[in-house]
């Protein structure tokens, strides 16, 4: 009851912090940790990853099991949230939806919600019929034996928790499993940010299940080799016996699995003290859970050096950057190292080896079985005393680098306490050594960067001057990740949209070789959902340099509460490239909606920014400065009034000017149509309509003849009418305001924006243009 109380008020609290919940914490995780187990067992074991090796033959001889239930629903699956069906057939279309699959004209009803044996949450049948086209791509793939890399897990967005488990239960060798093993006793996990552990908690949950399934695997080779009759070496299964010979000195198989994870895969830093003891006693908790009897019980792990406190930000990560702190004094000025220098310096790594060695002794006495506490307080002894001294050592080298002399007490500790270094290099030795941690994941603290400073100012990282901090966080964890490693994370949507971002995302770009980002608003519902909601971006990366550049990314997802248990399942994501988006994160998930972007980017001669007066004269084209289903350019603004019925001006409205009236009156029918509402929604930011944003458009007047031209502006005078039609007001601060409903309008932006693809040679574009609208738009809040 104790435990269940206590996790209750660290998961409503966490520390002031937003709650990360499991389904985000879940996808993290399993699409950073398993690639990377599976990409560790792939390098020892290289035959079973191979054309004949049987890995990926599973996706082959069964797609169904690795396809979400809830993306085959009515298909394969009869998918609820309380359980899951095999369909012997899948369920057919109405005749009446049937019947536009071959003829556009027939998808009058499509725009329509689906009944729930059809259809997912608030899914539309235009909706459901492309997860039923996605369905069938991605099972086609896997049953032509397409899929043979670890990232098509991610890109097509498999269940891959279940590959991992069927690649060791069905391994048809022991080499294999040796290979998973080895993998998962080495696999090292941080959140450079754990709060109360929500991360490492995710990890944890996926590594378990498969520490026992490969446990099990060896006692199923051991058993075969016991039972059968033909002569075979029981050298090479020795080591399967030790194992488990080992884990059954323990009364609880589950807590030996527990405990080996805690202490020799997860790893955690916080600067809050707080946090830091809370996410150590929940996984005590986790620990002491499952145990029965009092005649059970071990001794509980000692994790203080996996999770501890201090400022990921601040501190040596190698021995490079401590060999570039002695070459600067008080005043900041460079000197050439002495020979002085050199002989510290090699102490100094000295002792970090050693401080490593007696790390290792301490994590392998702890999951020894028959461990005393008397053996384990002298060597976390030993290691306190010998990590003292270093980090005091490499604390005065770094405070001389922000210009504070060691020797000086009082400023000293002030700097000290403002600034809580923590030292990468000394604190994860081995770790860093090898390279980096494995995986790296984690919700970094979304703080502005001018309140961070008030406290502590990180040094030497690119994102220095990005004004939140969670960027720094992302850049520190990138650079602690490892060359073949794994990066994830949630932060917030400015990554994608902000050129005040561009450093992190330069960052990403260059040291991810694939990397994978998703994007969420926060209306209808949001990931976060405390008292200020957040518009998010999730990426997971690759860090590796030997594979060339993959970029893929989603739609911006625009979703209810119904939806949130299949959200993550149904992700789909498209590939990039950034050069043509000025290395923005474009928020589109259909292919050819994206390649038409590209084409039309890489063209880079027309743009509406083009028909600009370049001065503060000329036509204006007025644009309300806020949208969400719709964007609102006008001739006329609509009208404001106030408590006294006086017109008032509109306070909402920016305005760009035209050099003449025509491209003034063209423009105004091709921003207000679907086709520029999904460039905003591609690199905008969900709320804001900029002047960039419009400028930016990548569909320009220079190309449009003059049939075509005529065409449009004689549609300007029904456009504007219909806008006067759907004219609606909302009482806000006293004042009546008036905002033009586009929604209504559709009838006519929807013909001008068939000539603008025509124009354009992309008519073939309208079908993926109406089904990524009908995706963001979320018709319950037409009345913006």
């Amino acid at each position: 009851m104790l435990g269940y109380i206590f996790e209750k008020y660290v998961n409503q609290k966490q520390m002031g912090a937003y709650y990360t919940k499991e389904d985000i914490t879940g996808y993290i995780a399993r699409n950073t940790v398993i690639p990377r187990l599976l990409e560790m067992a792939e390098k020892e074991c290289p035959i079973a990853f191979g054309p004949d090796g049987g890995v990926w033959r599973l996706l082959q001889d069964d797609p169904d099991n690795y396809i979400y239930p809830s993306v085959g629903h009515g298909i394969a699956w009869d998918y609820s949230p309380e359980g899951v069906a095999r369909l012997e057939e899948p369920l057919e279309l109405p005749d009446g939806i049937a019947r536009g699959l071959d003829d556009t004209a027939q998808r009058g009803d499509w725009n329509e919600a689906a009944p729930e044996e059809y259809a997912l949450p608030t899914e539309t049948w235009r909706e459901l019929i492309a997860r039923r086209q996605r369905y069938a791509e991605v099972r086609d793939k896997l049953g032509a034996g397409e899929v043979q890399s670890v990232n098509d897990l991610i890109t097509l967005n498999l269940d891959s928790e279940r590959f991992a488990r069927d690649v060791i239960v069905n391994s048809e060798r022991p080499e294999l499993v040796r290979a998973v093993w080895n993998a998962l006793t080495k696999i090292s996990v941080l959140d450079p940010a754990c709060g109360s552990g929500a991360f490492l908690f995710a990890a944890l949950n996926i590594l378990e299940p498969l520490y026992s399934a490969t446990m099990q695997a060896m006692r199923d080779f051991r058993a075969d080799l016991e039972t059968s009759r033909r002569q075979r070496p029981t050298k090479p299964l020795q080591d399967f016996q030790r194992i488990l010979e080992d884990a059954g000195r323990h009364r609880n198989e589950r807590y030996y699995i527990l405990k080996s994870i805690i202490v020799n895969n997860l790893y955690g830093v916080d600067i809050m003290e707080e946090a830091v003891e809370i996410c150590r006693l929940r996984l005590f908790l986790k620990l002491a859970a499952q145990l029965e009897s009092y005649d059970q019980i071990e001794p509980l792990p000692d994790i203080d050096f996996n999770i501890q406190a201090g400022n990921s930000l601040v501190g040596f990560t190698s021995a490079a950057s401590v060999r570039r702190a002695m070459t600067m004094d008080l005043k900041g000025q460079q000197r050439m190292i002495t020979p002085d220098d050199e002989t510290v310096l090699r102490r100094i790594e000295a002792k970090a080896t050693e401080v490593a060695r007696e790390y290792r002794l301490f994590q392998r006495i702890q999951t020894d079985y028959g461990m005393g506490y008397a053996e384990l307080a002298q060597s976390k002894q030993d290691l306190q005393s010998k990590l003292d001294d270093l980090r005091g050592e490499l604390n005065a080298l770094l405070a001389k680098e922000y210009g504070v002399d060691a020797n000086k007490a009082t400023a000293f500790q002030r700097w000290l306490a403002g600034h809580q270094p923590f030292h990468w290099f000394v604190e994860f030795h081995g770790i860093m050594r090898r390279g980096g941690f494995d995986v790296v994941i984690g919700n970094p603290p979304y703080v502005r960067t001018n309140k961070v400073l008030e406290s502590y100012k990180p040094r030497d990282l690119a994102t220095a001057k990005c004004p939140d901090i969670y960027a720094a966080v992302v850049e520190r964890s990138v650079n602690v990740c490892r060359s073949s490693g794994r990066t994830g994370m949630i932060v917030p949507l400015s990554l994608t949209f902000s050129s005040q971002f561009d450093p992190l995302r330069n960052h990403l770009y260059e040291e991810c070789s694939s990397i994978w980002f998703s994007s969420f608003g926060r209306i209808p519902s949001a990931l976060f959902s405390f008292d200020t909601r957040v518009r998010n971006t999730i990426y997971v990366g690759q860090k590796s340099a030997r594979i060339a550049k993959q970029c893929f990314t989603t739609r911006l997802h625009r979703w209810y509460d119904a939806q949130r248990p299949t959200l993550f399942d149904n992700l789909q994501y498209a590939a990039f490239s950034p050069e043509p988006f000025g290395k923005l994160i474009p928020k589109v998930g259909n292919t050819q909606l994206l390649v038409a972007f590209e084409s039309l980017l890489s063209q880079g001669t027309y743009r509406l920014k083009n028909e600009f007066s370049g001065t503060g004269q000329g036509h204006p084209l007025h644009f309300k400065q806020s949208a969400y289903n719709w964007l609102t350019l006008c001739i006329e603004q609509p009208p404001a009034y106030d408590k006294a019925k006086k017109r008032v001006p509109q306070t909402t409205y920016g305005a760009v000017r035209f050099r003449d009236s025509e491209s003034r009156d063209l423009a105004m029918l091709l921003t207000n149509g679907k086709i520029n509402f999904l460039w905003w929604a591609t690199i905008g930011d969900d709320f804001h309509l900029t002047q960039a944003n419009i400028a930016s458009s990548p569909i320009g007047l220079e190309n449009l003849e003059k049939r075509r031209r005529e065409s449009l502006l004689a549609s300007l005078p029904e456009l504007e009418s219909a806008m006067d039609a759907n004219l609606v007001f909302k009482l806000n601060a006293g004042k009546n305001i008036g905002n033009y409903n586009l929604a209504k309008c559709r009838h006519v932006t929807d013909e001008a924006d068939k000539v603008w693809l025509e124009a354009a040679g992309l008519s073939d574009l309208w079908e993926d243009i109406e089904l990524e609208h009908s995706l963001i738009v979320r018709t319950s809040f037409d009345n913006e």
